[in-house]
């Protein structure tokens, strides 16, 4: 083999290297770009603060700022929404407010036993669980009830009188006293 063939197989495997390396760099950058993707989203998230209060000594209250956006940024800030919008077959433009709120239900409760049918169970206005020993089968039903209420905060007020508008806020109001609001996002587009 001469030096001309020698050049040749050597640009070649260069060739062929450099596109494994530009290959693994492109799927590196999709890789980064999803994971940073993911973080705006989870700081999207905690960006927005959530107050908690109490109501009728049990009731929890959730009140948060809406975010509100202009038509254009609208389809950016529904973007992890834009299927769910499409099922609906709706267009963004379309929207006037969109809310999506996470609920977690958990608790500890005495079960009673009914020997003759080798069940567990309990009941209450919330909630149905019953455990069934003889074929091993849970059953369980969880109902929620939310009530939400958007409404205007004024930017100036006299006496009586309010005028202008600062911003909306929403609240939440969770009736289930073994739920917990864990996430709340309301979007409402500016016209």
């Amino acid at each position: 083999m001469n030096e001309y063939h020698k050049n040749i197989v050597l640009l070649v495997l260069g060739v062929i290297a450099l596109h494994l390396i530009v290959r693994n760099s492109q799927s590196e950058v999709k890789r980064l770009s999803e994971e940073l993707e993911q973080a705006r989203t989870e700081l999207a998230r905690a960006a927005v603060p959530v107050q908690r209060d109490t109501i009728r000594d049990t009731v929890e209250v959730v009140t948060q700022a809406v975010v509100e956006v202009t038509p254009r940024r609208l389809r950016e800030a529904l973007a992890a929404d834009e299927r769910l919008i499409k099922d609906l077959k709706l267009k963004v433009r379309q929207l006037e407010a969109m809310q999506t709120t996470t609920l977690e239900t958990s608790d500890t409760v005495p079960a009673q036993y009914q020997p003759r049918d080798s069940c567990f169970y309990y009941s209450d206005q919330w909630a149905d669980l019953s455990l069934q020993l003889k074929d091993t089968t849970f059953y369980y039903n969880i109902r929620d009830s939310l009530a939400t209420v958007v409404y205007r905060e004024y930017r100036h007020h006299f006496l009586w009188w309010k005028w202008g508008t600062k911003g909306y806020r929403v609240k939440i109001v969770n009736f289930n006293p073994h739920a917990r609001v864990t996430y709340n996002k309301y979007i409402k587009a500016e016209r």
